[in-house]
């Protein structure tokens, strides 16, 4: 598997370890600041904060292949 379909549930992410993750999945991750001791600690880097327009163009081509869109990412609050 490259990139789980998280079909519209952002909340999917937070039910998986870092190992849990494939290599590609932990990839996109990392552009957006996760390592793997903050992902394991919920840690949240910056770009959890900014809005989607905020975001610069690697990290919003992150979170599309993680499967986020602009609404997505706008509304979803961390747990």
């Amino acid at each position: 598997m490259d990139v789980r379909d998280m079909k519209g549930d952002p909340g999917i992410w937070e039910k998986l370890s870092w190992a849990d993750m494939s290599s590609k999945e932990q990839e996109l991750w990392t552009i957006l600041g996760w390592q793997q001791d903050k992902w394991d600690k919920n840690e949240a880097p910056a770009s959890t904060d900014k809005a989607w327009k905020d975001l610069n163009y690697l990290e919003q081509n992150a979170a599309t292949g993680l499967g986020f869109t602009q609404d997505i990412w706008d509304n979803f609050e961390d747990q």
